[in-house]
Formats: C-alpha cells, structure tokens, sequence
C-alpha cells in the first residue's frame, strides 16, 4: 500500500508539472447510507459508489501533428467508506491504457470497459449502472472490463459510431486453446433526441463453452423528459448460462434535479423458478453542477430459486437467500472533481 500510495502522489506532481501536455485529474466521491433487508435479516451501512463508483483519475494527450494524438488513461476506483482501493485492490483497477487517436479512430492498449459495458451504461437512465438501474442487478460485471485489450472507437459518421476490442486471455498452460480470449463490438447510432445501440460479446471459457452476450438499447428525449428501454440475453455452449433481462427507464425533471422511475424483468431459462423483478425510484438533486444529494427506495421480487440482490455502482448487495424480496433505502452524496 506503501508503494500504491507513492506512486499516486508521483503520478499528481508529474500531472500538475505537465500541465502544458494537456494531463486532467480528475475524480469521484459516492458514498451513500443503505438501510437494506432480505427476509429476516438487515443491515444499514455506510457504502462506496451508489450511482457512480469514486474514483481518482488521470488523463492526457499529446498532439503529434497531422490531426494524430497520443492519448492515455489511468483511473484508480476507492472506497470511500474505508479508503482501500477497488476492484479487487488493483492499482488502476476501474482503466489503464494507452494509444493513438487519429482522424480514422482511436486505438488503445491495455485494460478497457468493453463496447458492451457502453451499451449498458448509455440506455439504464441516471448514470447507467448504478443504484436504480435493474441492469445493474441483473448484469454479470466479470465481463465489463477486459485486460490484455486492444480497443478501437471510430469517429462519428453520419450519426454512427462502431466499437470493437479483443482481449487476449494469454492462457500460456493450453497454448493454441483461446481460453480467456474476449471478443465485443457494437453499433452507436445517434439522431438529435433519438439514440439506439446495439453489442455483443464472447468469452471463451474452456475448450469447449463460449459464452455470449447480448445487448441492445434505445432512448427518446421528450423535450426534457428522457424515455429509454435496455434488453440483454446471454446464451452459452453448454446451455447453463441462458437468461433474458429487459429495463425501461424514465428520468423527469423536477425542481433542481430529476426523478428516475426504473423498472426490469430477468427471466432465467436454464433454472426453473429462478425469475425476478426489479422496482427502483430515485430523485438526485443538484447542489451544483458538481455536487448532488440522491436518494430512493428499491426492490427485487425473486422466485423460489432466484437470489438477486440491490446493488450501487460499487456498493455490494445484502445477501440474499433464495426466494427472498431484499428492499434497500438509500440516502447518498456525490462530487465530482
């Protein structure tokens, strides 16, 4: 931790040393109350990362001539509630990569959310991804950031971006396998108020399964009423991993700040009685263009063997036992530097 800690504070002086590179920090700070129940137990607890993950953030680029960028990224998640770094304690555990930005596209390397990840966070309303999205509960986060990676964005043409990354298992015990090789690509198509998006993903588990995933999305924005609807599936060789999950969202203006009602539907079709559905109200107001306080009330219907639990960006769920209905309060504060 030593170590980690020092070299967050070399990476700050050389960042406010180089301003003339054009370097940002930047950051996160969410924290929230959750008073939660499942069944007969409870807890209420102070979390990190109700509708953001905190995080402190580095990025730059340096101009090369001819329209061509050299560009990277460094973005540490924390834990606010107890200081420890997140994502399993990795140093830059939320992206690190580097690369090229030229006027075909950007192409980085190194540890990336993946195309299918910005489909997700685009079309769940509020943030994406976070407390109040049932594709947040409902989502297998294990394939939303891919290290090994090579990462392309194209520039938007007509309205249309696409998005492709591989991310190499480097599985050395069965060369030749493509064990832990990652695939995901998607289509952006953006239209003044209207937005769709469509993603895929493949993760090559053993020699013989390959699971995919499966997402698309669409948002309309009625003057200042945004309206969205998000559906995934996943399917995979050996036909144990085959579920279909729908949200629809709907964020209104109120006062300084904006209501979200979100509403989602998993439907598990390997496992008998293990369906759920999520119901999810939040209001975030606006302190500043910086600091919001939100708050909401959640909660999950699971069938007999479904376990689904509520859960912020980062904040973990209660633990639930099967056929449970867990219902989470929260009461939260973010900035954002």
């Amino acid at each position: 931790m030593k170590r980690a800690c020092a070299s967050i504070l070399a990476l700050c002086a050389a960042a406010s040393a180089a301003a003339q590179d054009n370097v940002t920090v930047f950051g996160v700070l969410d924290t929230y109350l959750d008073h939660a129940t499942a069944g007969a137990t409870g807890a209420t607890r102070v979390q990190s990362g109700g509708v953001s993950g905190s995080r402190l953030g580095f990025r730059g680029s340096e101009e090369l001539g001819g329209g061509n960028r050299a560009i990277f990224m460094l973005e540490s998640g924390i834990n606010v509630d107890d200081g420890t770094s997140g994502q399993g304690g990795l140093l830059f555990g939320r992206q690190a990569w580097v690369g090229l930005a030229t006027r075909a596209g950007d192409v980085t390397l190194g540890r990336h959310y993946s195309p299918l990840f910005f489909t997700l966070v685009t079309y769940g309303l509020g943030g994406g991804m976070g407390w109040g999205n049932a594709s947040n509960y409902f989502t297998d986060n294990s394939v939303l950031r891919v290290n090994n990676s090579v990462s392309y964005a194209s520039p938007s043409i007509g309205g249309f971006k696409v998005r492709a990354l591989a991310g190499l298992g480097e599985n050395t015990a069965q060369p030749g396998s493509h064990i832990g090789n990652i695939h995901s690509a998607s289509l952006q198509y953006d239209h003044g108020a209207f937005s769709a998006n469509a993603a895929i993903e493949t993760r090559k588990t053993t020699a013989a399964n390959t699971d995919r995933f499966y997402a698309a999305g669409a948002s309309y924005a009625f003057g200042a009423v945004k309206a969205s609807v998000l559906a995934q599936s996943r399917r995979d060789d050996a036909d144990a991993a085959r579920n279909d999950a729908l949200e629809l969202g709907l964020m209104i203006p109120v006062g300084p700040g904006s209501l979200l009602f979100d509403a989602g539907r998993l439907r598990n079709r390997s496992v008998a009685d293990s369906d759920a559905t999520a119901f999810s109200i939040r209001y975030d107001y606006n302190l500043s263009k910086r600091s919001t306080l939100y708050a909401g009330a959640a909660t999950i219907r699971n069938e007999t063997r479904s376990r689904f639990g509520i859960n912020g960006n980062t904040g973990a769920a209660l633990a639930v036992a099967g056929g449970d209905d867990p219902r989470s309060f929260v009461l939260g504060v973010r900035h954002v530097f």
